[in-house]
């Protein structure tokens, strides 16, 4: 386990101050009336977030405690997974919740793993636990998952019964995706390549030459997104062929994350989010880093989360705070960013990007 610096967070302005502030202060005190604070300082703070881009709900584990719920933009939470989810996220890929809202999966290592059809309301739990982070086919009422086990040496599990059993389908793995029952995608943890099923996961054929940087593919309106070195490959033949937009910001390693449409997506990268307004074709850099989130290489640690509906930034990260930052632009909610903030095309060139407005 590395040691997590602490980066300090530059607020960006606009006639006046967008900061980060804590958000998790209050309900991690409130829980610790129940949930004594752990001796294992891994097990303290927050450890991932995630918004329902549908409404703006705000989904957040309570380390080693379970999922936490906010309806008010991060201003009050409650705790909805009772004992169903416990232990913590290592990824920022460990809430995976569906882009259509409401339904979330949580792959925990060290606790339980469970799957919620109604936004934590009721909750079925993962008959395996330990998971780094997983995909899910939010298509197929969410019954086939796909995720790897952690510290098993890539080891990757099937569940087409929405977590009530697991079949492994071998090691050495590290990406996972899911738009089907059948059609699945993996990527291996050395070596650059995207394979795709069938079958379940039975065969593979590889249908990409990149080198996935984030674990996790996304499926979004019949079209399959997933971050790689230095671009966003997307396909839309349900992953039979590929092809890379312009450009993506420097190590992008988590999203994208949708607003209205796919034109409108967040991608987290470790100097903070990137937003886009046409697809992918150009970048703008959203804000600054939020303060004590490190997004290491493939999501490791910290993860950041977008509500287009309010025009909110939110960030977390195994053992420290989460964090809230809400924009005067909300650049879910219109095609372009404001003027004052020209959206550049990305490049690996040192470029200063101003925040959105």
């Amino acid at each position: 386990m590395v040691c997590l610096a602490a980066i300090l967070a530059i607020s960006c302005t606009s006639g006046g101050q967008n900061e980060w502030t804590a958000v998790s202060d209050h309900i991690l005190s409130e829980l610790r009336n129940t949930h004594p604070e752990s001796a294992d300082i891994y097990a303290r703070g927050t450890a991932g977030i995630s918004v329902d881009r549908t409404n703006g709900d705000l989904f957040l584990l309570a380390n080693n405690i379970g999922i936490c719920r906010s309806s008010d933009k991060g201003q009050s939470f409650r705790l909805v997974s009772g004992d169903y989810v416990t232990g913590r996220f290592e990824t920022g890929w460990g809430l995976n919740i569906d882009p259509n809202g409401r339904r979330l999966m949580c792959f925990t290592i060290y606790g339980k793993s469970a799957f919620s059809p109604d936004a934590g309301k009721t909750w079925k739990p993962s008959s395996q636990g330990h998971l780094d982070y997983g995909a899910v086919d939010w298509s197929d009422n969410a019954r086939t998952f796909l995720a790897i086990g952690h510290e098993s040496g890539g080891k990757l599990l099937r569940s087409k019964d929405q977590a009530a059993s697991w079949t492994e389908l071998g090691t050495g793995f590290w990406g996972v995706g899911a738009i089907s029952r059948n059609v699945v995608f993996a990527t291996k943890a050395n070596g650059a390549g995207i394979l795709r099923s069938a079958n379940g996961g039975e065969t593979w054929v590889q249908v990409s030459d990149e080198k996935a940087a984030a674990p996790v593919m996304v499926y979004f309106q019949q079209t399959c997104y997933w971050l790689v070195d230095g671009a966003l490959i997307v396909s839309e033949d349900q992953g039979k062929s590929w092809h890379r937009t312009v450009s993506c910001p420097q190590r992008a390693t988590l999203g994208p994350m949708f607003g209205r449409d796919a034109r409108q997506m967040v991608v987290g990268a470790p100097d903070g989010p990137y937003h886009s307004a046409d697809g992918g074709q150009n970048w703008t850099k959203a804000c600054d880093l939020a303060p004590d989130i490190k997004v290491l290489k493939g999501g490791l640690y910290g993860t950041y989360g977008w509500d287009p509906q309010h025009g909110i930034f939110y960030g977390s990260q195994m053992m420290k705070p989460a964090y809230r930052l809400a924009k005067s632009h909300r650049p879910g909610m219109s095609d372009v960013p404001n003027s004052t903030s020209r959206a550049l095309p990305y490049t690996s060139s040192p470029k200063t990007y101003s925040c959105l407005r």
